[in-house]
């Protein structure tokens, strides 16, 4: 039987869709297979409801697919799809970092404190955690650009999810890819926009599927 968390009612929905996608990643939930919101809230012990609104954030993170007559499932993301949206998201974060560091925006301490973050998600092996905090810390450098544009880019790529996905497939060792982001902090706190470009394409791609 699925051990569930305990629920609060302030954000039902957001706890339901973690919980769905940490058993997605964890391949509790397979490709193809159905998402029925009875089931759900009634192993949750809540209402359709949050469930049904769970479901919709699952499918805005691209790792759920609603079909015509036949209701949502879990989404088929292969590999080939994984590895080509890391070579998207190279540039995108490259070209953002480079503004960073020479536009001025104080990051250096909020990036250093997701680090410490990812670290203590790697520590616990929370692998939900760890991509909340490197989505977050990557989110920083794209919103210190100040670019919108570039940002919905970013955001299309739906990182959270893929770092996830990513994580499993690799069984990737937390703690080194936690360490794997100092080189982009420090590049963008010394200002060198050509230096910052290349630690951010760099970092993507060592953790890419290969």
């Amino acid at each position: 039987m699925v051990e569930t968390p305990l629920l609060s009612r302030s954000s039902l929905a957001d706890q339901i869709r973690d919980h769905l996608l940490s058993q997605i990643v964890r391949g509790d939930l397979e490709p193809g297979e159905r998402l029925v919101e009875l089931k759900i809230a009634g192993e949750m012990e809540t209402s359709q409801a949050p469930v049904r609104e769970a479901i919709r954030q699952l499918e805005t993170l691209g790792v759920v697919e609603s079909l015509r007559n036949k209701g949502a499932r879990v989404k088929v993301i292969s590999e080939k799809e994984l590895r080509e949206l890391y070579d998207v998201r190279a540039q995108i974060e490259g070209y953002a970092s480079e503004v960073a560091a020479t536009n001025g925006v104080p990051l250096k301490t909020k990036l250093e404190e997701e680090i410490r973050n990812m670290r203590a998600a790697a520590r616990a092996k929370d692998s939900l955690g760890f991509a909340d905090c490197n989505s977050n810390f990557h989110r920083m450098i794209l919103e210190a650009t100040g670019n919108e544009t570039l940002i919905e880019l970013w955001e299309r790529l739906h990182v959270k999810a893929r770092t996830m996905l990513n994580v499993v497939l690799k069984n990737a060792d937390l703690a080194v890819s936690a360490n794997s982001h100092t080189e982009i902090v420090d590049a963008i706190a010394a200002q060198d926009g050509p230096r910052a470009r290349q630690a951010a394409i760099n970092h993507v791609l060592e953790n890419k599927p290969s």
